[in-house]
């Protein structure tokens, strides 16, 4: 894979709470997944998973999926480097265990080449930012992947990684053939489920329309940003 990064974009990526937020070219963006968590409709999934439980059980219940959904995205990337994970002294649960052996069984039946991970894109077209999950080379034509450790692949998922196309192309000068999600940990025979997308970008910009509306057809101005250490040290007197 040729990647030829377009000196005109310039991506500057902050974390607060484990939140992204990125300034291109010195100019704040709103991510993919923010625009479609305000913008799109809710899956009918989470919809009735909301019925089912109290706001309190569901916040609850939303942060540790969201904690294990980063957990696997991390170890994944990990592994993409070549890093070997040690399940028995640093992955204790059974559900850490499935998706990883199922992440492992979909790379062999895969079988990527010229990998490329965390990679942060933007479009100045759009104007919004992100970071993809994979791109890798099969059989001589470019995937772009996105992993998901969800119940499901949901439309709003198709439509994030429309997004992502339209950045990749713009931001790296990689032309993507095909786009795909891989959910890990599913009922599928071989432990995961891999769908390729063709959705299309205005999917995505219809999402994009309703985020703008719902803020008065501007974007927000990303919040405040306070800076901590990297390490702290109580200075003890004996």
């Amino acid at each position: 894979m040729i990647i030829t990064p377009n000196e005109n974009i310039r991506i500057v990526r902050k974390e607060v709470d484990s939140s992204h937020y990125y300034w291109v070219n010195g100019v704040f963006m709103p991510s993919v997944t923010k625009i479609i968590d305000e913008g799109a409709p809710m899956a009918y999934g989470l919809k009735q998973f909301l019925l089912n439980n109290t706001p309190e059980s569901a916040e609850e219940i939303k942060n540790i999926a969201g904690g294990f959904g980063t957990d696997m995205h991390h170890a994944y990337e990990q592994l993409l480097k070549g890093e070997e994970l040690n399940l028995f002294h640093d992955f204790k649960s059974l559900k850490a265990k499935k998706h990883l052996a199922s992440f492992a069984q979909w790379f062999a039946d895969f079988n990527p080449t010229q990998i490329e991970t965390e990679q942060t894109v933007a479009s100045l077209e759009y104007k919004y930012a992100g970071t993809l999950d994979m791109l890798c080379v099969k059989d001589g034509e470019v995937w772009l992947i996105d992993f998901k450790t969800s119940r499901a692949i949901y439309w709003n998922y198709e439509c994030q990684v429309a997004a992502y196309k339209q950045a990749v192309e713009e931001t790296l000068g990689v032309k993507v053939d095909h786009c795909a999600i891989l959910r890990t940990g599913s009922q599928h025979k071989a432990g995961y489920e891999f769908k390729e997308v063709t959705r299309p970008i205005e999917s995505f910009m219809n999402i994009y329309k309703i985020y703008l509306d719902m803020h008065d057809g501007v974007i927000p101005e990303p919040p405040s940003m306070s800076i901590y250490p990297n390490t702290i040290k109580l200075a003890i007197t004996k």
